[in-house]
């Protein structure tokens, strides 16, 4: 059963009707246990001015964070692959030791 829910109502509809209260901005919602779970939202549906600036004020900010910490440059990156083939070679290493250790044991 679907529900179109729209501030405080909640009405039963069918299939057939999904669309147009889609289109009148109802969400579509289902029964999940004891609760309604939205399946299909609004495409009427807007943000305020207030919480749009508030979301690029955040990504903008963000950013400046990303940039600041130095993630992505390529000297970065080329330090953390070092790394990565460092550890990569140490734990080759201890996996023939670890394989060495177990053989010995069995003898």
């Amino acid at each position: 059963m679907l529900y179109a829910v729209k501030g405080n109502k909640q009405l039963k509809i069918d299939e057939a009707e999904k669309e147009t209260y889609l289109k009148l901005g109802y969400d579509i919602a289902q029964v999940s246990g004891n609760e309604l779970k939205t399946v299909e939202t609004s495409p009427s549906k807007t943000v305020s001015w207030k919480d749009y600036q508030a979301v690029v004020t955040e990504n903008a900010d963000l950013k400046e964070q990303l940039v600041a910490a130095g993630s992505g440059t390529p000297e970065t990156l080329k330090s953390l692959q070092e790394q990565v083939d460092t550890l990569t070679k140490e734990n080759k290493a201890l996996k023939e030791a670890n394989k060495k250790l177990k053989d010995a044991a069995k003898e």
